[in-house]
């Protein structure tokens, strides 16, 4: 019997070694530095090669060579000692990509069933291989969120009155939202209690160390900077 012809191919988007394979604007690597710099602008004034460097935790040297393809592709403006922004395309696409980053934490949490503590890497891989309509699909079916499981908002320009914690002044408060999900620091704030929505007292600070006494289920508890960072609170009357 003759050997038969076989005419199944894999499609071309899933073929080893294909880079375009999401068929997406901008690779994975783009999309990751869109998203730091978004992050880091709201953390610092003027963003710095060094800090673009020092968060995605490679050389100098790349973070320049990638920021330098990213101002010829219109996502940031970079001009010399002022910085680094995010053009208003550049920070569409970045408010996309944290839109689905959410999303998928949700659906990961709360259909999924994964620990809210460790969905944080996991989201940050698919938000770059899934398509925005199939985010609105996903969307549409977990019931349209308003929040992640650490408490920030979906929608990116959603009103926020939360400050951090080393700015509130003390007294009874309740977890807002937490920006730092890496999932050892999201794993001491579950053993503090401190998941969002939860309410506790902060007592006071201390100004030579700048740790922060909190009050939490009885119990005293002291914070100190990554906390007061992180961690955004809003006001219980």
């Amino acid at each position: 019997m003759a050997a038969q012809k076989i005419s199944l191919r894999v499609p071309a988007s899933c073929r080893p070694g294909n880079e375009d394979r999401t068929q997406r604007a901008f690779s994975e690597s783009v999309e990751e530095y869109i998203d730091g710099i978004y992050r880091l602008q709201k953390e610092v004034d003027r963003v710095s090669t060094g800090e673009v460097a020092t968060y995605m935790c490679v050389s100098a040297g790349s973070a320049t060579t990638m920021i330098k393809k990213m101002a010829e592709l219109g996502l940031v403006n970079h001009t010399p000692y002022y910085g680094i922004r995010l053009t208003d395309f550049g920070e569409k696409v970045a408010k996309q990509l944290t839109r689905a980053h959410r999303v998928l934490e949700v659906f990961l949490v709360d259909h999924l069933g994964l620990p809210w503590n460790d969905v944080h890497e996991l989201a940050c891989k698919l938000e770059h291989y899934i398509s925005e309509d199939v985010i609105d699909r996903i969307d549409d079916k977990i019931g349209n969120p308003q929040y992640c499981p650490h408490g920030n908002p979906v929608d990116t320009d959603t009103p926020d009155k939360s400050v951090r914690l080393g700015d509130a002044t003390p007294g009874r408060m309740k977890v807002a939202k937490i920006t730092d999900e890496r999932v050892e620091f999201l794993q001491y704030l579950e053993d503090l209690g401190l998941k969002p929505g939860k309410e506790f007292e902060a007592i006071g600070s201390t100004s030579v160390d700048s740790l922060i006494h909190l009050f939490i289920d009885g119990r005293e508890v002291t914070v100190g900077s990554e906390a007061a960072r992180h961690l955004w609170i809003l006001p219980v009357s």
